[in-house]
């Protein structure tokens, strides 16, 4: 053996450990692929949480939305309800009252009041005699050669038209000069 010594005085025989001095280990590459992959995972798991987090935000930020514009909606129709309401009070005095001349005048002051109430509410008129015609406000059902009027101008107004801000909600049913 390479380790044993003799000596001849006692004979004996020794065996002296060998050792080697110690080297600071470093980490194996499997131990720091371990390590990685143990912060991957942290992150993918926070990332993972954050993600769920905004997933419920957005799930409540939807439906709290579409609950206010179910209220928005209810509380218009309420609005202009309410704005009617006065009208329709009137046209059944109207209808209650006997006929003669008061009772066209009645129903002339509760369509000026119906159209009031309207107006209030951002309704405008469109279709007026001697304007020029426009295809966006106006639906030309009949034509008409009429001397002394120049072309595209609107001579009759058989049902007016309404809009409201830019939005046409119906067009007037005119008569245009060729």
């Amino acid at each position: 053996m390479d380790n044993e010594k003799t000596t001849p005085a006692t004979e004996e025989t020794v065996v002296e450990e060998v050792t080697e001095p110690k080297k600071e280990k470093k980490p194996s590459k499997t131990a720091q692929l371990e390590e990685k992959l143990a912060a991957k995972e942290e992150e993918l798991a926070a990332l993972t949480d954050q993600y769920q987090r905004m997933l419920a935000e957005y799930a409540n930020y939807k439906r709290r939305t579409e609950q206010e514009k179910l209220q928005i909606g209810a509380y218009t129709k309420a609005d202009v309800l309410t704005a009617l309401l006065t009208s329709v009070d009137n046209m059944e005095k109207a209808i209650a009252a006997p006929a003669g001349d008061d009772y066209k005048t009645g129903v002339d002051l509760v369509l000026r009041q119906f159209m009031e109430a309207l107006n209030k509410l951002g309704l405008e008129s469109v279709g007026v005699e001697g304007e020029p015609f426009d295809p966006n406000v106006h639906n030309a059902v009949m034509r008409e050669d009429a001397e002394g009027i120049d072309e595209e101008i609107v001579t009759a107004v058989f049902q007016k038209g309404y809009k409201l801000g830019d939005r046409v909600l119906r067009p007037a049913m005119v008569k245009v000069a060729n």
